[in-house]
């Protein structure tokens, strides 16, 4: 590759996307081979989502991006109905964050002056602590079980 085109590749991936999938891809390993369906859920969610969101993107953040909210809608949905039928508390800590996120398209929906950079960035900062409370959730089970394990 040549000098260019490295420099071009750096400046596409910043530190805190490389960080965010290291991490998911972490919790999708783990979450397949060492934990059970709720966390391959979460895990499967997230990852989905986070593919999802910048094909869904239509409008540069100019006003309410609804196919960024419809995916972040249905995020909300999957780990609000893990947090219905988990004893753990994970599910329900990373729906309340991604609740976060469907306020933040509130705001865009109701304030027309919102700056498109911070709706964009407030939409990745609450990305951050979903992805982190479901990879607590998948590494905080005592002992590691195999995936089949009855639960």
């Amino acid at each position: 590759m040549p000098a260019g085109d490295a420099r071009r590749f750096r400046a596409m991936l910043s530190i805190p996307q490389i960080l965010f999938a290291m991490l998911l891809g972490w919790a999708l390993l783990y979450a397949w081979t060492r934990r059970g369906w709720q966390e391959r859920i979460a895990a499967l969610a997230v990852a989905a989502a986070t593919f999802l969101t910048p094909v869904a993107q239509s409008r540069q953040f100019a006003g309410p991006e609804l196919g960024i909210l419809l995916v972040d809608l249905l995020l909300f949905l999957v780990l609000a109905g893990l947090s219905l039928r988990s004893a753990a508390f994970w599910p329900m800590w990373a729906a309340g964050f991604q609740l976060g996120t469907l306020f933040v398209h509130l705001a865009a929906s109701r304030l027309s002056a919102m700056l498109p950079a911070a709706y964009a960035e407030t939409l990745v900062i609450w990305s951050f602590p979903v992805l982190l409370v479901v990879a607590f959730g998948i590494a905080r089970d005592p002992g590691d079980q195999p995936a089949d394990r009855a639960r």
